[in-house]
């Protein structure tokens, strides 16, 4: 564990002297290299900025979460460890310019349980069938992670959750409308995962995880 944290400091150093490429800490082995066009400053900085925040963050004994919307991945990690990744399919984003700071989960999602007869006796523990395909999670700072199946997936559930993602949208501007304030740029990202994927991700969450959100370069200007 302490090589981990001292590999991501090493990485950290050869990231700040090197103009022509990066380590990436998003790979399962924090010794591979990730090649950055050198002239992309936006990409570079935003590289600079993860990779500075995951030091501090594998330097504890801790699972910790990058939504990496660059190489599209949702990445459990630990002590600098890739544990899990689930791949992301789609992603949207608003105000993901705000979205530079570490931020930490408010609450798990809720979980689905099963309905079972009376007379079956005692109710199973909580699984991972019991976990939510589509969930919202919220952060502090703020922050909200939309994550979704795709319409192909399960229609019946991506057309709640867009239906749902509609109202609150049309609740804003109504609210805009009638007090003529504009509303708090608050970073909104949307996943699309498989449903296996999003009950993965939802059973692994932790109440005041550490997240961070690797921008692509034309959101993390």
């Amino acid at each position: 564990m302490q090589r981990r944290s001292a590999s991501l400091v090493c990485l950290l150093v050869f990231l700040l002297v090197s103009p022509v490429s990066i380590p990436s800490v998003w790979s399962a082995d924090p010794e591979n290299v990730l090649a950055i066009d050198p002239h992309d400053t936006v990409a570079l900085q935003e590289a600079t900025r993860i990779l500075i925040e995951e030091v501090k963050l594998a330097a504890r004994p801790q699972t910790y979460v990058i939504v990496d919307l660059v190489d599209r991945a949702v990445v459990i990690k630990g002590r600098g460890a890739e544990l899990h990744r689930f791949p992301i399919a789609q992603w949207s984003a608003v105000h993901l310019a705000e979205a530079s700071a570490m931020f930490r989960l408010q609450a798990r999602p809720p979980v689905s349980r099963r309905k079972i007869e009376p007379a079956a006796g005692d109710q199973p523990p909580v699984s991972l069938d019991d976990m939510p395909t589509d969930f919202t999670l919220t952060f502090s700072p703020s922050l909200s992670v939309a994550v979704h199946p795709s319409a192909s997936e399960d229609f019946w559930r991506w057309l709640r959750f867009t239906g749902r993602d509609w109202w609150v949208w049309l609740k804003s501007w109504a609210r805009r409308l009638a007090t003529g304030t504009e509303p708090t740029a608050q970073p909104v990202v949307r996943l699309t995962l498989t449903p296996h994927d999003a009950q993965s991700l939802a059973w692994t969450v932790t109440e005041g995880m550490p997240f961070l959100v690797r921008r692509a370069s034309a959101e993390a200007s």
